[in-house]
């Protein structure tokens, strides 16, 4: 399908949708347009945090999960 065609039918869509289908496509569109600009930066505190966990996990002090594990535990399923 041509973009032209595209934007014919989603005009249809948007001509016919109600209120919940006109504000996800808007939100969809002001999301995709703002994305370029976007531009996310850790706060001091988040980075103290970020470092005191990656120094307990070097220092053997935290513990890791196995992709199963981590699955097991988030389902409800670890054996105990």
């Amino acid at each position: 399908m041509t973009s032209a065609n595209i934007r014919r039918k989603l005009h249809q869509y948007i001509d016919k949708g109600d209120d919940k289908l006109i504000k996800l496509i808007y939100a969809l569109a002001k999301e995709y347009n703002e994305e370029e600009d976007f531009e996310y930066e850790l706060s001091e505190d988040q980075i103290k945090i970020l470092e005191e966990r990656t120094a307990k996990r070097l220092n053997g002090e935290s513990k890791t999960y196995s992709w199963e594990e981590a699955k097991a535990i988030i389902t409800g399923k670890k054996e105990k």
